[in-house]
C-alpha cells in the first residue's frame, strides 16, 4: 500500500517536473521575443556595426586633416606666403 501511494506521488511529482519543464521553455522563447522586440525598438546596433563605423569615422577624421592641411599650403602658394610644413626627415 505504501509502495503504492509513494509511486503515485513520485509519478505525480514526475509529471509536474515534466510539465514545468516545457512552460519553462515556453517562458523563454517567449522572454527572447519580448526582449527582442525592445531592442529592435530601440534601434541599437551591433558591436561589431559600432567598431566599424568608429573607424570609419577616424579615417575620415584623418583624411579630412590631410585635405585641410593641403588647402592651407595650396592658399599659402596662391598668396606668396610660406606655411608651416612638416618637419622632413633632413631636419
Amino acid at each position: 500500500m505504501q509502495n503504492r501511494i509513494a509511486d503515485s506521488i513520485a509519478a505525480a511529482l514526475g509529471d509536474t517536473l515534466a510539465r514545468l519543464g516545457s512552460v519553462k521553455e515556453d517562458v523563454d522563447q517567449q522572454l527572447r521575443a519580448a526582449v527582442s522586440n525592445a531592442l529592435d525598438r530601440l534601434d541599437i546596433v551591433t558591436r561589431e556595426d559600432f567598431d566599424i563605423q568608429q573607424d570609419l569615422v577616424a579615417r575620415l577624421g584623418a583624411r579630412l586633416a590631410a585635405l585641410e592641411e593641403r588647402v592651407a599650403r595650396l592658399e599659402g602658394e596662391q598668396t606668396g606666403e610660406a606655411t608651416p610644413s612638416a618637419p622632413s626627415a633632413a631636419d
